[in-house]
């Protein structure tokens, strides 16, 4: 929530009501993900705000936090990613199959009968890089020295006045040497750094944070690591996928039975909590295609990055001439 400052003397400890500046809402404050229901329940992801990204393993962590990236620079935004879940060539490839969409992309089939995708041409590929490197950097994981993340972020906002957001996958591989002991309190530390510094840079500051092991459906009091963690979200995204397992777990929890919409989708991302709107609980059904890692909002969709010239657009190049191909029912400019 966008805040107009007031001034204040710095000795106050106590403030009178009208000294204190009104809180304003401004929908500007806020990254769309690109995900329709999603972006209609809390209106976006907030700058200055922490998001918490949770959920069981394989239930759409990094789908999620890789379209995120995609759409946020999709929509001018600058910002950094650091993963410490999958080495950089893994992490980059990821994010160009999410921007390259199925259209793009080749496919061949492994000895094992595993298919695996890659970009289609090496033009298109070099698009999509050069997209990418225009609004994301990715922290090299491979010199990671253990605890400085904050003030590797910290060096990069210095040098990036107009970031805009920061993703970390995932909080609980950060280890601190010297701290053994105490590794709930030295999550608990860097999470609330990360918090304040988000709020005063006024950055959207994304952190995934894995649950601990449970046999029932995952709520988000099963987050692992400190308590904290929770506490200092503004927005938790509590991911889901639509298994045997998940129906029967959503039969025990909310009573969900055997034809219930919920099921036809291929994942479900659960605002477990958003301190802002109080859209707490509400349901996103999405489904994912499994050739270019995205989550769709409705079967077929078709999602076009910036990189990307629509197929009824291509150019066509004629000496030092640009024309643009037409389609049969558009008439020319000229």
């Amino acid at each position: 929530m966008g805040v107009e400052g007031a001034v204040m003397e710095k000795t106050a400890e106590f403030l009178s009501i009208d000294s204190i500046a009104d809180a304003r809402f401004d929908e500007r404050d806020y990254l769309k993900t690109g995900i329709e229901k999603l972006d209609k329940a809390i209106v976006g992801l907030g700058l200055g705000h922490l998001v918490i990204v949770t959920g069981p393993r394989a239930g759409g962590k990094t789908t999620l936090i890789g379209q995120i990236a995609n759409n946020f620079v999709d929509r001018g935004y600058k910002g950094l990613i650091a993963s410490f879940e999958m080495s950089n060539p893994r992490l980059k490839n990821w994010l160009e199959l999410q921007a390259l969409g199925p259209e793009n992309l080749r496919g061949f089939t492994t000895s094992n009968g595993k298919e695996l995708f890659y970009p289609r041409t090496a033009d298109v590929k070099q698009s999509v890089e050069t997209w990418l490197g225009k609004g994301l950097k990715i922290y090299n994981n491979a010199s990671f020295k253990r605890g400085d993340i904050s003030e590797a972020i910290a060096k990069e906002v210095e040098k990036m006045p107009d970031l805009k957001f920061v993703i970390i996958d995932n909080l609980m591989k950060i280890e601190f040497d010297g701290m053994a002991d105490s590794k709930w309190e030295a999550q608990s530390q860097i999470v609330k750094r990360l918090q304040r510094y988000a709020q005063e840079h006024h950055i959207c500051m994304i952190l995934v944070a894995h649950p601990n092991k449970v046999k029932t459906l995952p709520r988000i009091e099963d987050v692992g690591g400190s308590g904290d963690i929770i506490n200092a979200a503004d927005t938790v995204l509590l991911m889901h996928r639509v298994t045997k397992d998940f129906k029967k777990r959503a039969d025990e929890a909310f009573g969900w039975k055997e034809g219930n919409p919920a099921f036809e989708y291929s994942n479900i991302i659960e605002v477990a909590k958003d301190r802002e709107f109080g859209a707490d609980d509400t349901m996103v059904g999405v489904y994912f295609d499994p050739r270019s890692k995205r989550f769709l909002n409705y079967p077929g969709e078709e999602i076009r990055y910036g990189w990307e010239v629509s197929p009824t657009q291509e150019k066509i190049a004629i000496g030092e001439v640009t024309l643009t191909e037409l389609r049969d029912d558009e008439e020319a400019p000229f």
